[in-house]
């Protein structure tokens, strides 16, 4: 086969892929309790953050709150896409990705950690914390109430990864404030 025809192929693929997907989202995620909690665990801690966040800080905080989704919503399509894993509920139909953790929970949970703890030890030590919660907590309850699948992945498989999200978006986020300034 050429490259031509490969292509072709792939978009077929594509556009065939588009189509099942809308039309499963209409009908099993939509609407449903999975869906709803995903709804609750976008708005909830949104205003939870507001509340909390140093507003003096918030510029930075914020900015390193971005470097955390960046990297996680990039870890999280490499992996859907090498389908080590799948998301059964989506909020969105077209965005294979579990909304709420890579763009508000995960960011939000180290934002916290980041505006509370400011040296590297007391840091560290806050993300191992939240990363076991993530990794041995949060997502077997993802799991079991069937909006995450694992399919080639086990979660201690995450538990690292959680950190090194947190500690490289530390360091460039400290780099760039200590450039700043």
């Amino acid at each position: 086969m050429n490259e031509s025809k490969m292509m072709d192929q792939i978009i077929q693929t594509k556009i065939m892929y588009k189509h099942l997907s809308i039309e499963h989202w209409l009908r099993y995620e939509v609407f449903t309790w999975q869906w709803w909690i995903g709804i609750v665990f976008i708005v909830i801690p949104l205003l939870a953050w507001w509340k909390l966040v140093d507003k003096q800080r918030i510029l930075v905080i914020t900015a390193f709150g971005f470097l955390v989704n960046i990297l996680a919503t990039l870890l999280d399509v490499i992996g859907s896409e090498l389908v080590l894993w799948n998301y059964t509920i989506r909020i969105l139909p077209q965005i294979p990705l579990l909304l709420p953790v890579d763009f508000i929970l995960v960011p939000i949970a180290y934002m916290l950690i980041f505006q509370r703890y400011r040296t590297w030890k007391q840091f560290l030590l806050a993300s191992t914390i939240v990363a076991l919660t993530l990794a041995f907590v949060a997502e077997p309850l993802a799991v079991y109430i069937k909006q995450y699948q694992l399919i080639s992945w086990h979660y201690i498989y995450s538990f690292p990864i959680y950190i090194i999200i947190s500690a490289l978006s530390k360091f460039i986020a400290d780099n760039v404030l200590s450039r700043q300034k």
